[in-house]
């Protein structure tokens, strides 16, 4: 596949790196030389500045700004993202992207179903965003999190997609009570009349919306992007192999996707049914 844009591994320097919620911030960082380009979806691996660590950890790309730096929104989870959490202004380390394929633009953005959960709704505001640049209507987004404490983009969320942000917390704290399933099941019109959807989160996530989309709209085109442990995020390893339905080789995350067709997936084999959709979390742990 010829990269969307050129990859570099760019040396960047921390712009702001500003806490948004419980356990997550927003990083932004500029690159030393030139501007940084990624379209919606694509990612990018950051190397942390430290020898602790033996690989990069990927991030999706939150948005672009014009002078060429960009946004990584994440959540401290253990070690690697503890050492983020510490980076100041000023700070530099080495940014390699970005990677993988993206989200495309359709004939009718405006019927677009961006749902995510958790972090996962990175590259869907992403996706808003240049759409937005472009004059198009973004869509309709749907948040699912487990409280009001873990919306870290919330404000920026409901500036983009106005009315039509949807947002449910599973203890009731923010927005509707319960998960992005139950969101979904709240907008049954916009569903059945959305073309395509695209989904970001947690791997149970987004097994049980795609059943719920496939049943409410079955003709509904979906697309979800991936998240999966990436030692290298190039191809070079096996280390984010996922199962394909339409053809026997699996396939590497990082070099073929993150976004892939929700169909090509091959998903656990018991998916969660309509009614189970309530116990499924709707953001990773």
């Amino acid at each position: 596949m010829k990269p969307l844009f050129p990859v570099k591994d760019w040396p960047c320097t921390v712009i702001f790196n500003e806490a948004c919620g419980q356990a997550l911030k927003r990083l932004r960082v500029k690159p030393r030389h030139g501007n940084f380009q990624c379209a919606p979806g694509q990612f990018v691996m950051l190397d942390l500045p430290t020898s602790g660590f033996h690989f990069r950890r990927p991030f999706s790309v939150l948005s672009v700004q014009e002078d060429g730096s960009f946004d990584l929104y994440y959540k401290r989870v253990g070690r690697g993202t503890q050492l983020m959490w510490k980076l100041g202004s000023g700070e530099t380390l080495n940014i390699l992207g970005p990677l993988g394929n993206c989200f495309e633009t359709p004939a009718s953005p405006e019927k677009t179903l961006l749902i995510g959960g958790g972090i996962g709704i990175a590259p869907l505001y992403h996706w808003g965003l240049v759409q937005q640049t472009l004059g198009n209507e973004p869509g309709s987004c749907f948040y699912g999190v487990r409280s009001a404490s873990e919306i870290g983009l919330e404000d920026a969320l409901k500036q983009l997609f106005g009315d039509q942000f949807y947002l449910a917390t599973d203890d009731g704290s923010a927005g509707a009570h319960g998960n992005v399933c139950d969101l979904l099941m709240t907008q049954p019109d916009r569903v059945k009349h959305a073309e395509q959807a695209y989904v970001c989160g947690p791997t149970r996530m987004m097994e049980a919306v795609v059943q719920l989309l496939h049943k409410m709209n079955p003709h509904l085109q979906m697309r979800v992007s991936l998240e999966e442990h990436m030692p290298c995020g190039t191809g070079a390893c096996t280390g984010c192999v996922v199962q394909r339905t339409d053809q026997a080789l699996p396939s590497k995350v990082c070099a073929e996707g993150p976004v892939f067709d929700a169909r090509s997936i091959r998903w656990n084999t018991h998916l969660p049914t309509e009614s189970s959709c309530q116990e499924v979390p709707s953001c990773p742990s």
